[in-house]
């Protein structure tokens, strides 16, 4: 289990978003939902690159509780998106 992480202020957010803009999704979250393998993945991801965007197939209404299970089981922030797509963030603390 990681430690607790800080999360970022709204400055930090809004850099981090505009860092995020010129990513291309790396993890697509299909009709199969959130997988272990998924889950290894993402956290591979984050632990390379610390910013990561995630497409997701899911409807809008449906996003948040894929989100909020993410930012659990990978020790990150959500730190915003657009349409079917959102960037998370794991700070270098965790």
């Amino acid at each position: 289990m990681r430690p607790a992480m800080r999360v970022p202020s709204s400055k930090e957010k809004a850099a981090l978003r505009n860092a995020a803009q010129k990513l291309k999704p790396v993890v697509h979250i299909g009709k199969r939902g959130i997988t272990p393998a998924l889950i290894d993945e993402f956290d591979r991801s984050l632990s390379t690159h610390r910013l990561v965007k995630v497409s997701f197939k899911a409807g809008r209404d449906e996003i948040q509780p894929l989100i909020e299970t993410l930012e659990a089981k990978a020790s990150c922030f959500c730190v915003g998106g657009v349409g079917k797509r959102r960037s998370f963030f794991r700070s270098l603390d965790s």
